[in-house]
């Protein structure tokens, strides 16, 4: 039977390693909230009505816009994958 004092000392010597990645995504998360407050500026009246489509500029910003920016995303994953299959 093990001393106790032995378990103890194995075990304190572990230190778990974390990647990269996740102290990029600790990091992140401790600081970008910080900086998304700051920028909330005090005595400006923020919206709180729905969207109105109806209204031409609220149609591009909240439909057109993200529609030609997925189409746009799409024809430059494909512009990859072709750049990518002539390397090969």
């Amino acid at each position: 039977m093990e001393d106790k004092s032995s378990i103890f000392k194995k075990h304190s010597d572990f230190r778990p390693q974390l990647k990269p990645s996740i102290w990029v995504s600790l990091l992140l998360m401790a600081i970008v909230p910080h900086g998304l407050m700051a920028q909330i500026q005090e005595g400006l009246p923020k919206p709180s009505d729905p969207i109105d489509l109806s209204d031409t500029s609220d149609l591009v910003i909240f439909i057109i816009l993200p529609i030609l920016v997925f189409i746009l995303y799409l024809f430059w994953r494909k512009a990859i994958k072709k750049r990518n299959d002539r390397r090969k």
